[in-house]
């Protein structure tokens, strides 16, 4: 069976709200309190962020969205866990999650994702001290551009195409 290959794209310079150019020279004003913009020096990279980039987080930060209530949980269980074949797309609702914990693996989304094609899923996070469940999303995100996983099952990490943040549940409440 053929590995998918799967690409992790960082967002340019170019394409960020933060990015200026004035005459030849380009500039960033992305720093917060108002502070001066910073002009990129010949030796900065002309498209990826530089180090010094006010937006980038290092070591980037992991967040793993649980289910809000049992009810929850075996919807999605029978909508994508259930019948997964593989090469499918999963699509959890973003509705029936809520941030379970936080903390930091010191891995970039590609790292993270290559290491866990070698690893085990529980061992990486056990090391962390983070316990996960099946079903539950994997946030990584380095400030730039979050990217998340879907855990299925014991060896199987699936990148999710989309998972919105904004619509996960803050208020739940434990029945």
């Amino acid at each position: 069976m053929a590995k998918t290959k799967y690409t992790f794209p960082v967002p340019t310079c170019p394409g960020c709200q933060y990015h200026q150019l004035v005459g030849c020279a380009r500039y960033c004003n992305g720093f917060p309190k108002k502070r001066k913009s910073k002009r990129f020096r010949k030796s900065d990279p002309k498209y990826k962020p530089p180090k010094w980039c006010p937006r980038l987080t290092s070591p980037p930060v992991c967040r793993v969205y649980g289910f809000v209530d049992e009810k929850s949980e075996v919807l999605e269980w029978r909508l994508n866990r259930k019948d997964y074949k593989p090469g499918a797309h999963i699509s959890p609702s973003e509705s029936r999650y809520r941030l379970r914990c936080e903390g930091t693996l010191g891995l970039t989304a590609k790292q993270f994702y290559d290491a866990m094609q070698r690893e085990s899923v529980e061992q990486t996070f056990s090391d962390a001290g983070m316990e996960l469940e099946y079903g539950e999303v994997i946030e990584i995100d380095d400030g730039l551009k979050p990217y998340y996983f879907y855990y299925l099952n014991y060896d199987r990490l699936l990148p999710l195409y989309s998972f919105d943040r904004s619509r996960v549940r803050t208020d739940a409440k434990e029945d």
